[in-house]
């Protein structure tokens, strides 16, 4: 397999030339608003690697959150994380349900770690297309030793963690739907950590009447132990599976309800969180097996007649 930045070489070089600016965040610039200059060159990246049979299951379900947005709702989507082309994938896949699903596309703005618009162009140039607000993780300086850049980093991150805050509340008060991670990072095969979810989702549970949880299986950009850049394509079926909406409240005080005592409850209801994922990730997996075989057919039938 080959890297991103190789595979689509030619692509990317000329996504590079519609990038501007440096990408330094400030708590001035919090919300990125969608770029389309190079959404028709990722769509061409992301259809060669989706296999025929990718899909989005629950699209009725997107379409009640959305009809709760336009109502002034407070609404949440709670996303599995594989690969940076998650979003990508994901949007691709709602523009293909035609107009409705181009529709609430548009109304999604997802919660985007600093380190998409900072760190590298190519990876800011895939970033950058979609809405987002951008925030900085406790993660950002996990590996730092020295004090001063430890404060300093502490110093950005809560200023730049509160405007966004304060975007999101406004957001989702204007009949926009916000999308988060609830793990925070993509997961990595060689890091079980990073498969669970981070006790700040707590407060977005709280935060929010309507959530709807999307399991997704497939991946199409393999994560790698070195840069993001060197992340491995791979052609895959994408299947992504929307949940019916939940009280996401309700949600919080059952989970609550059920923590044994002494229990962090914050964790405890975020790890609900992720068992609710993993158990709709499942049930789609056997799914999504069955149309790899079909797949696999009909391959075959094509060498065949060939």
């Amino acid at each position: 397999m080959l890297n991103v930045a190789d595979k689509f070489k030619a692509i990317i070089s000329q996504m590079l030339v519609n990038t501007t600016g440096n990408g330094l965040i400030t708590a001035a610039n919090v919300y990125q608003e969608g770029k389309p200059d190079n959404k028709n060159l990722l769509k061409q990246i992301v259809n060669d690697l989706m296999l025929p049979g990718s899909r989005l299951q629950g699209l009725e379900n997107l379409a009640e959150l959305y009809k709760k947005a336009k109502q002034g709702e407070s609404c949440l989507i709670l996303m599995e994380h594989y690969s940076n082309f998650d979003i990508p994938c994901f949007y691709e896949l709602m523009e293909r349900e035609g107009e409705k699903g181009i529709t609430i596309a548009q109304k999604i703005v997802s919660v985007a770690g600093s380190k998409l618009s900072e760190t590298n162009r190519i990876v800011r140039s895939f970033a950058e297309i979609f809405t987002r607000v951008v925030i900085i993780p406790q993660s950002a300086s996990q590996d730092l030793k020295d004090p001063e850049e430890m404060r300093a980093i502490s110093e950005k991150r809560k200023h730049i963690n509160m405007a966004a805050l304060k975007t999101l509340f406004r957001l989702r008060k204007s009949g926009r739907i916000i999308l988060v991670f609830p793990a925070g990072t993509r997961y990595r095969s060689w890091d079980p950590e990073s498969k669970r979810g981070l006790k700040d989702i707590d407060s977005y549970l709280k935060s929010y009447k309507n959530i709807v949880f999307i399991a997704i299986n497939g991946n199409v950009l393999i994560p790698q132990k070195k840069s993001l850049t060197e992340d491995l394509v791979s052609h895959d079926i994408m299947l992504y599976t929307v949940s019916r909406v939940y009280d996401g409240r309700k949600f919080r005080e059952k989970a609550r309800e059920m923590a044994p005592e002494g229990s962090d409850l914050r964790q405890f209801a975020v790890d609900r969180v992720m068992e609710e994922l993993g158990r709709i990730h499942g049930q789609a997996e056997e799914i999504r097996r069955s149309l790899k075989k079909e797949l696999l057919k009909e391959e075959l039938r094509e060498k065949q007649d060939s």
